[in-house]
């Protein structure tokens, strides 16, 4: 009986002892007739090195080899605390994903111990054959390795797209569908696609729906350095038309290697007008043209030579400015109420704005044609006659919808007569834009203007925290008609349901840079226009800030370059409304920024700020009808305003505090400083400390002071026994006017003091909590 006993405690503990004991990596690729591993669902340990982390997201998967073979592992908690060269023990269940053999850190008890760093791999160099013959029934040889495909050609034109698989070849055979773009791929989205034969390195992945898992092999690049050039220059993404005036504008590019700088143009995509060529041998390629016609779409395409080859960039459009001094103008509107202590002098932003009436306004004012993309149109029986009542009065009426069902406005305009094209229910994705042009279609360039934002043109709507855009200005007027026609499916007043496009059927076909007013503006439409990696790009200028008040937040390519401004030291806050959509990025962003989730009315604004506190570092206005989730990139169509303009900014940093002030978030806000504002003298600003507001307050309030140049400061608050309470804050600050929020929620109600020490000055003033 002792025997028996020791036998059977020694058979509970088999698989303990065998999944402390290291096994090599190919003892795992062994598959069934299937091809599933064959020791599914058993725990093993592995020792090897890290080739993927979070190259490929949050979760994975990330890749291990040995000298035997390649296995992913798919979680965060691996893919977040390893990094590339990482020599590491892991332990964890064996399971497959689409036929992707690999140790799941979501299923049991998983570990994983890093050894050392730095270690280099070199890649397998392997052909498409080989990939196609390994032995999937058997030993899958190259699954999960670290590989390299020499002289290997990829289809497709134009630029790399997020979340795209593209057939390639090589002189051993060809591979559909076998090179993938990941969506967390941030370096590689956007960049061009190479036009002649290049070398490949990447993670050989698998993905096929269903057994036999004989197929469905994938390349897939971590980021651009994976993808090797020919030695010929190598045109990289973004190319930008910048510097646009009423006569010329600028096209900046860069190149991987040396070469000369050319930028071929035209009013057609033919471009027939000519080249401009510079011919410095450079990697930063600038190239002027000029000699142009005001508010008018030119085509263009970058182009660069060196002894290797030449590289050209996919068509872009741009359009010159308006040369009439009169246009320009750009509203912004907030319909909840926003917190001035951040205003510019004179800047104070518009709140708690009745959006039915402006629109109304605006309706009622339109001389000629009235073009509406709408998502949802319900309730508004005002908005709805208004509209009627400018069809009978002669205007052009023309309205895109999705393709939901009709509600209760829209029908009013259907039964007036007004067309209306309707996306396809086929298509997947929205039609999510809530945009209007008015008075495009008329010969008069002043009285062009768009209307965009968050807000759907609802009744429930209203009672939602949103935001408004209008813009007077007839090219990017123009850009809104020439996107609204692709979805009308002609330019008359007669929609064309065969020409119509919508979602991934739409094209890259307006122009995305504008000068309005003096201000830089980007526009790009979706899914055509790759807007997430505009996004990144955005983000990846911030040295200071990026704030952010969206609707959802579910692209982690985005959070893991937000992740990479932070670590850097740029200080990131946001409030998200939606955090538990599938794949959230709110738990992960909490981890280490100032994130909150919104409470009370819903926010369903799509708004980020970066840098809007510092004039010298470009702050920009991310804003339009565009979530940061994978169905507005990928399906849906959207419109997204990037707005290069410090004023802005700041109107929406009012709009920001107020919201993260009502979650609870507290903070140092600090407010630009502007040299031509009218009646404000730069120059002047002095030792200042203004009085808190609101006072009383319970339980957060805002202090303001002011110092002539930039130096170390502390704020303190003292019980009214002169105990201190509570270091505000503690830092060096710039010239100008800084706003500090102080929350009391931990006090008492009572009298405080809060005290300023400068260099030169202190002065001290009196708050109260009334709780």
């Amino acid at each position: 009986m002792k025997f028996k006993f020791l036998f059977l405690v020694f058979l509970l503990f088999v698989p303990l002892l065998s999944a402390q004991i290291v096994v090599p990596i190919a003892n795992l690729k062994q598959n069934n007739g299937s091809g599933i591993p064959v020791d599914t669902g058993q725990v093993f340990t592995i020792n090897g090195i890290v080739t993927a982390s979070n190259q490929f997201g949050n979760a994975g998967p990330g890749a291990v080899q040995d000298e035997t073979g390649g296995i992913s592992v798919y979680g965060s908690s691996f893919v977040s605390v390893v990094h590339i060269g990482d020599s590491v023990k892991v332990t964890g269940i064996l399971t497959h994903f689409k036929g992707l053999t690999q140790i799941d850190f979501n299923r049991g008890s998983a570990s994983v111990v890093v050894l050392n760093n730095n270690n280099s791999v070199e890649p397998r160099v392997v052909t498409l054959e080989q990939i196609k013959n390994q032995q999937w029934n058997g030993f899958e040889e190259f699954e999960s390795l670290l590989i390299r495909v020499n002289n290997v050609t990829i289809s497709g034109s134009g630029n790399f797209q997020s979340g795209t698989n593209y057939t390639i070849s090589d002189p051993s055979g060809t591979l559909t569908d076998g090179f993938r773009v990941d969506n967390d791929a941030v370096s590689i989205i956007g960049s061009q696609i190479p036009s002649s034969a290049i070398d490949v390195i990447a993670i050989l992945g698998q993905y096929k729906y269903g057994a036999p898992f004989n197929s469905g092999y994938q390349l897939l690049p971590r980021f651009l350095g994976d993808i090797l050039d020919d030695g010929s220059p190598g045109i990289l993404n973004p190319v930008v038309a910048s510097n646009i005036d009423t006569s010329s504008f600028t096209v900046y590019f860069n190149t991987i290697h040396k070469g000369n700088s050319k930028v071929m143009y035209g009013l057609t995509n033919v471009l027939e007008l000519g080249e401009v060529v510079v011919n410095d041998d450079t990697t930063y390629h600038k190239v002027k043209i000029e000699g142009l016609i005001p508010a008018t779409r030119y085509y263009f395409k970058a182009s660069s030579t060196n002894a290797a080859g030449t590289s050209i960039s996919s068509l872009q459009t741009v359009s010159t400015s308006s040369s009439d001094t009169t246009l320009g103008t750009m509203n912004v509107y907030f319909n909840f109420s926003v917190d001035t202590s951040v205003a510019i002098p004179g800047n104070a932003a518009k709140g708690n704005v009745d959006f039915v009436q402006k629109l109304l306004s605006r309706i009622n004012a339109a001389s000629s044609s009235i073009d509406l993309a709408l998502y949802s149109f319900a309730g508004l029986t005002e908005v709805a006659n208004a509209l009627v009542l400018a069809k009978n009065r002669g205007i052009s009426i023309r309205v895109v919808y999705d393709s939901r069902t009709t509600q209760n406005s829209m029908q009013q305009l259907i039964d007036a007569g007004i067309k209306i094209s309707k996306r396809p229910s086929y298509i997947d994705g929205i039609m999510h834009n809530k945009f209007f042009v008015f008075d495009a279609k008329d010969s008069i360039p002043n009285n062009d203007w768009i209307w965009t934002g968050s807000w759907n043109v609802t009744s429930s709507e209203t009672s939602w925290k949103n935001n408004v855009v209008e813009i007077n200005d007839p090219t990017i007027a123009a850009a809104f008609t020439t996107e609204f026609e692709e979805m009308w499916g002609s330019s008359t007043n007669i929609p064309n349901s065969t020409n119509a496009k919508f979602g991934n059927f739409k094209t890259d076909n307006t122009p995305h840079s504008f000068t309005i007013g003096g201000k830089p503006v980007n526009l790009f439409f979706s899914p055509s226009d790759a807007t997430t990696s505009k996004i990144i790009n955005a983000v990846n200028t911030s040295n200071h800030q990026i704030y952010f008040g969206l609707y959802t937040f579910t692209r982690s390519d985005i959070q893991t370059v937000i992740r990479n401004r932070y670590d850097i030291g740029v200080n990131v806050r946001g409030l998200i409304d939606q955090i538990n959509s599938l794949g959230s990025q709110f738990q992960t962003l909490q981890q280490y920024a100032d994130v909150f989730q919104n409470n009370g009315a819903t926010l369903h604004s799509k708004y980020a700020l970066i840098d809007p506190s510092y004039t010298d570092s470009n702050p920009i206005t991310i804003t339009g009808s565009h979530n940061w989730s994978n169905s507005a990139e990928n399906n849906n169509d959207e419109n997204t305003l990037f707005i290069y303009d410090v004023y802005t900014a700041n109107q929406y940093m009012q709009e920001f505090k107020k919201r993260y002030n009502e979650v609870g978030g507290t903070g140092t806000f600090i407010i630009p400083v502007i040299n031509d504002v009218q009646n404000f003298d730069v120059n002047k600003f002095d030792y200042h400390l203004y009085q808190n507001y609101p006072n009383p307050f319970n339980p957060v309030t805002t202090i303001r002071f002011e110092v002539p140049y930039t130096q170390h400061i502390e704020l303190k608050i003292f019980d009214i026994l002169g105990r201190e309470v509570k270091t505000l804050f503690n830092n060096i600050a710039p010239k100008g006017i800084v706003t500090v929020d102080f929350n009391a929620s931990g006090l008492t109600s009572g009298v405080y003091v809060y005290r300023i020490t400068a260099d030169n000055f202190s002065a001290s003033k009196k708050l109260m909590l009334i709780k």
